[in-house]
This record gives structure tokens, sequence and C-alpha cells, in this order.
């Protein structure tokens, strides 16, 4: 069964990639709400994800890993839980969009629950410079017909700050030219954002306790490379990613989305990934070109593929925390977020290569090839396909 499981699993994660590769120029075409109902979210799609988390499990279930190497096991098992926190916000939860004018009651429902909103005051705050937006706050005034007795409560929204009210989420979308009504997004979801950030968090404590177990691969890897290696590696991958964040974060005047400290975070971590990815590029090409140095190379390379990936993974999780926070959902099938999951994808192959003696030219070839995935999420989808994430 392990001889069959694992090549299905792998298999059912390539189709899977192209199908978001395809998605994405679906989306540029004909816009995200067509890619997302007859792509990324249609119900062949969510079958492929299942079959291949499923598959996955089984196969992990399968071998002595979920009894020797307990933190690996709980790594993985931190997916199934974030996709079955997706499944459960996709098939139960309710998302939508209100606007709301000075004096105007407009209800808002979703599975019994009934909500009379009504705008009381909105404001933009400027900042330092008096012209740019720093921010936009929305006063509130709601009623829920629910409950008894009938009460109004206020509540208040700002960008980054979403209002909870009675199981709904209030987000700061846009407002009208003359300051006189906003639009809101709203979501209503009881259990799916619970389930998905709970394996947010199981993912990031099994990151943090897989460089502490015993009797992986990634420690005999480890244990092949000299130590200087280990101790001015990470001086420069810090250096390195200091430098790329100086130069990419987006310079004063913010727009008001992105006046907030996750931006930083957010950023940073991307780039630590970034500037191991581009190092192990470049090893690739070291590897080509000097014969002598290719196995030591390659190994150097395996070594940084861990914290390479699992700093894209941790970036592209605290991108969708922001995303929840700013836009009232952590995934919208974004350019950006669906190539960063290609990415993704793309690298936790190479992870899960044990390379022969006799692919080692191969490896560092994939090492380069698999660079060209980097520079198209990060250069190509704002030149080419936009999105959300193209601030100007």
């Amino acid at each position: 069964m392990q001889r069959f499981l694992r090549p299905f699993s792998f298999s059912l994660m390539g189709v899977i990639l192209l199908l978001l590769i395809a998605g994405s120029v679906v989306e540029h075409i004909y816009g995200t709400a067509f890619a997302a109902h007859y792509i990324y979210t249609a119900p062949w799609t969510i079958a492929l994800w299942a079959a291949a988390a499923i598959s996955g499990m089984v196969y992990i279930c399968t071998t002595p890993m979920w009894r020797t190497q307990i933190i690996t096991f709980l790594l993985h098992f931190s997916f199934v839980v974030i996709l079955a926190g997706s499944l459960i916000t996709h098939l139960w939860g309710v998302q939508g969009e209100v606007h709301l004018r000075n004096d105007q009651a407009v209800p808002v429902t979703a599975h019994g629950a009934s909500v009379s909103l009504f705008l009381w005051d909105f404001q933009i705050v400027y900042g330092e410079d008096g012209q740019a937006p720093a921010d936009y706050i929305t006063e509130l005034r709601m009623l829920d017909r629910s409950r008894q007795p009938l009460s109004i409560d206020e509540g208040t929204i700002r960008m980054n700050k979403p209002l909870k009210y009675h199981g709904f989420r209030f987000c700061q979308a846009d407002y009208d030219s003359d300051g006189k009504g906003v639009v809101l997004t709203y979501s209503y979801d009881r259990w799916g954002t619970g389930v998905t950030y709970a394996g947010y968090g199981l993912l990031l404590l099994s990151i943090i306790a897989f460089f502490f177990q015993r009797g992986t691969r990634f420690r005999s890897l480890l244990q092949k490379q000299h130590k200087i290696v280990l101790y001015i590696l990470p001086v420069v991958i810090l250096a390195l990613a200091c430098v790329m964040t100086r130069v990419v974060t987006p310079k004063p005047p913010l727009q008001p989305v992105l006046q907030t400290p996750l931006l930083g975070i957010h950023v940073a971590v991307i780039m630590v990934a970034y500037t191991l990815f581009g190092l192990i590029m470049v090893n690739g090409i070291i590897g080509l070109c000097a014969s002598s140095l290719r196995e030591k190379i390659q190994t150097l390379s395996q070594v940084l593929l861990y914290p390479a990936i699992f700093c894209l993974t941790i970036g592209i999780f605290i991108g969708a925390i922001w995303a929840n926070l700013s836009w009232g959902r952590y995934w919208g099938w974004d350019p950006k977020e669906v190539w960063a999951l290609v990415t993704l994808l793309v690298y936790a192959g190479m992870l899960h290569w044990k390379p022969k003696a006799t692919q080692t030219v191969a490896f560092h070839v994939c090492c380069i090839l698999a660079f060209l995935f980097v520079l198209f999420t990060y250069f190509g989808v704002n030149a080419i396909l936009g999105g959300l994430h193209a601030y100007k």
C-alpha cells in the first residue's frame, strides 16, 4: 500500500498545482468570482484536495512516523485541520457586502440571525501630511432582531479592526464620494475560522518543535555540514532579509490597510524565505559548475529547504490572518495568494524528494528552475495578473 499511496498523493498534489496555475490565468481573463466558482472551489477541486489529504495521512499512518516522529506527524496533520476549517467555511460560512447610507436601516441575515445596521457616522482620518488617508472610522448602531428584549447597540469599525457582533464580523471595504455612505463586508462563520486558526496554531508549534526533534532527515543532513557554516549562514540570511525588507516595504504614505504591525512581520518572514530560495538557486548553479562540490552543495541546499519552506508557510498564514482582519476573509484567491501557494507546493515537492546519488545534477537543475516560481510570484503577478496585492 505504501508504494501506491505515496506516488498517488503526490500525483494529486501535482494536479492541484496545475489547477491553481490554470485558475490564475482564468481569473485574469474572467475575474476572481468566475475562477473561484468554476476552478478554485468547484466540487471536483475540493474532492482533489480531500483525496490528497486523506491519502497522505493514510500513507503517514502506515509508516512509523506517527509513533517515532510525532512532531512531524502533527506538522502534516495541521494542514488537514486547516483544510477542514476551510471546508467548513466554504459549506456553512456566509459572506457578503452591504451598502449603508445615513439614516437608513439595512438588514443583514445569516442562518437565522438577523441584524439591522444604521450608519451613524463616517470619518476619514488623515495622516500627518493632511492629504493621504490614514484610517477610516465607521460608527454603527445595531439592532439584533433575533434577541429579546430588543435594544440598540453601538459599534466602531476601523481599518484592520473589524467589528464583531453576535456571530457577525463587519469590515470596512469602501465609502461613498460624498462621505455619507459606506460599503462593508460581512461574514458569519461560527466554526470554520476557529478550526482554521487552530490549524495555524498547531502548525506554528509543530514548526518550532520540529527543529528540536531527533531522528529526522533534517538532523541527519545537518550533521554533514561544517559547524562554521551553521554559525555564519543565519547572520547572512538575516542581513540580506533586512536589506530586502527595507527595499520592498511600501514607503509612506501608506494606504490604511497597510498601516498595521503585521505588514513588517509578513514582509520580513516572506523575504527570509525568498532569500533562502535565492541561496538554494545559487547553490544549484555552483553545483552544476563545480562537479567536485555537487554532493556537498546538494546537502546544504536540502538543509536550507526546511527553514525556507517553513518561513514561506508562516508568511502565508500571517497574511491570511491579516486578510481576515482587513477584508473579513482569510483567503480570497487573489493572484498573489494563489501563486504563493503554488510556490509553496513546488518547494514542498522538492523537500520530500530524496534524490539518489545519480540524481545530483537533476536536483541542482530543479533548484534553479524552482526559483522561477519565486520570481513570478514576486514580480510577474504584479506586472501581469495584478490583484489586491499590487499596491501602487
